[in-house]
């Protein structure tokens, strides 16, 4: 008998009856509890709006991108800096649909992150569907492939490592939601042996290029997924090769026609198809520099209840494991999955292809280390499936058959899944009591008590001061093309605020320094002056001696 027939029918591979011992009733209860930890953890901002809506998940550049989300809500087109700086360093997809919700919101500032919040609650949901719906595709020659799919979903939702990075304000949440989303319809079409009609082509190459207006580093995973069509398949299924070439062609062309317009204003207003932000993050970077770290990201983005503290990050035993567990796991994904049929055999391959491109793209070509979680983050759903194969075969490889191995796989994943729950239940916990602090309200909070709100504010950092503070110029270049521009060239930014309107700086302590960087400039430290110098708080504040006139 098929062994996914079976499956589907209760069947063990000999094909007698049985009761998978991940559908039973604590399974069941442990997947809502997961789900239900999941949703609340999500809400837990709405508890105390005052306190900590700004401030528990929202990320510096998060607000970056609701500033500029609000700004085109509001008129003010895609700008920061009070509507006089235009700029692209967004994700668009992502953006447009944030403006909406700032619509919706009036321009209130607190009514549009309360809408972002509730979306990025929808398109977490949406990710985790995806992510179940994928898995019960791809497990479906597995035994208990359906229920194991539903456990890893639901881990996967409730993950800590998850559950932050969705809700941050930025694309991450829709990105997880529309690329899953757009493999389980590639999935599902090819299924079967049939070939693609021509309305499949289209529908296809369009989810691609929505796929990639979500994030632009999606060109891996367009690449991927086409070549992956085209080569796996043989000379019969979907029409053969040369009727896949076509299907790649269209869905390809179409995909770049649904990106154009976001190209196209790129690269005529900023002369490259490729965000500033990505050019700023990369500003002064080294080759390979962030490659030490990868291997601490695959494993947390394998085994997500075990998160690594930073001072193992970059020791070589975690390297060691890090890379071990990802090719282990994927080995085995292969063994029991990949070979058994081809939608496997495609969800293996788009994996690999995605782990190799992106490990590769942000360990040796991007800068910004801190943010490689959420780079990386896409590849959770792909590696979590994988290690949660890994485990049943374990578990299978020493409880071989019969009541005993029933029994004992139930067990044994009651238990690791409670413990999960637990985890991500304490975790929550944690991050709820500390909801009410935020790496940069301090620097908020002084702008507010200490400088007019028609006063110009500079700083590298701009995403929630400048979402509080209307006039604020941003200086890493990560929004500013100019600012960027003089980085480039001149290698830092002191001579481009001297020029600009800024009469205050504010940002994190370090900020202090720049009064002694008489190498860069001697004007600098002549023009501005330190107002405030607080390590404790992290917190720094420039001064200009002579202000602008307002």
């Amino acid at each position: 008998m098929n062994v996914s027939l079976a499956a589907s029918r209760g069947l063990d591979r000999n094909g007698d009856a049985h009761v998978s011992p991940l559908s039973s009733a604590a399974i069941k209860v442990l997947i809502v509890a997961l789900v239900l930890i999941g949703v609340l953890a999500r809400l837990s901002p709405f508890f105390d709006v005052d306190g900590r809506l700004y401030w528990q998940y929202m990320t510096e550049d998060g607000y970056l991108m609701q500033t500029i989300a609000r700004n085109m809500a509001i008129g003010l087109g895609m700008t920061t800096a009070e509507g006089t700086m235009a700029t692209n360093g967004v994700q668009p997809l992502a953006t447009f649909i944030f403006t909406g919700l700032h619509f919706l919101a009036g321009g209130s500032k607190l009514g549009g992150v309360v809408l972002v919040a509730l979306a990025s609650i929808v398109f977490s949901i949406a990710a985790a569907y995806f992510f179940f719906r994928n898995a019960a595709l791809v497990l479906r020659s597995l035994p208990y492939g359906n229920e194991l799919a539903r456990v890893a979903a639901a881990l996967w939702f409730a993950a800590p490592l998850i559950i932050p990075i969705s809700m941050n304000g930025l694309e991450t949440s829709l990105y997880w939601s529309v690329l899953l989303g757009t493999l389980w319809y590639y999935l599902s079409l090819t299924a079967g042996a049939e070939p693609l009609r021509w309305s499949q082509r289209l529908l296809f190459g369009v989810l691609l290029g929505l796929t990639f207006l979500s994030r632009n580093d999606a060109a891996f995973f367009i690449a991927i997924i086409l070549l992956v069509h085209l080569l796996i398949g043989g000379a019969t299924e979907g029409g053969g090769y040369a009727r896949r070439f076509i299907d790649c062609v269209v869905a390809g062309v179409t995909s770049i026609v649904v990106a154009a317009p976001w190209l196209i204003y790129n690269y005529r207003l900023f002369g490259s198809i490729v965000p500033i932000s990505g050019t700023a993050q990369s500003f002064s970077t080294a080759l390979g520099s962030n490659l030490v770290l990868i291997p601490a990201k695959l494993f947390e983005a394998s085994a997500l209840f075990l998160p690594l503290p930073g001072s193992f990050e970059k020791t070589i035993p975690t390297m060691i494991v890090g890379v071990a567990l990802v090719v282990l796991t994927l080995y085995v994904f292969w063994l029991q999955v990949g070979k058994a049929h081809g939608i496997g055999r495609r969800f293996f391959a788009i994996a690999a292809g995605l782990v190799a491109c992106l490990a590769g793209y942000y360990g040796i070509m991007f800068g910004a280390p801190h943010f490689l979680a959420r780079y990386l983050s896409i590849l959770s759903p792909f590696l979590w499936l994988a290690t949660a194969v890994t485990m049943m075969f374990v578990i299978g490889k020493v409880f071989r058959s019969g009541v005993l191995a029933h029994y004992a796989t139930a067990v044994i994943v009651g238990v690791l899944t409670i413990g999960a729950a637990g985890f991500a239940g304490l975790t929550f916990a944690r991050g709820y009591s500390e909801g009410t602090a935020h790496m940069h309200k301090q620097v908020v909070e002084w702008v507010a008590a200490n400088v007019p709100e028609r006063t110009w504010v500079g700083a590298p950092q701009t995403g929630v001061l400048g979402y509080f503070h209307d006039r604020t110029l941003n200086l890493d270049g990560k929004v500013n093309p100019d600012a960027l521009r003089v980085l480039l060239e001149e290698g830092h930014i002191l001579n481009y605020v001297l020029a600009s309107k800024v009469d205050y700086i504010v940002d994190w302590v370090g900020m202090a320094e720049w009064v002694n960087f008489t190498q860069f400039s001697t004007e600098f430290g002549r023009e501005f002056v330190v107002v405030e110098k607080d390590e404790k708080r992290n917190l720094a504040a420039l001064k200009r001696i002579h202000p602008h006139a307002e």
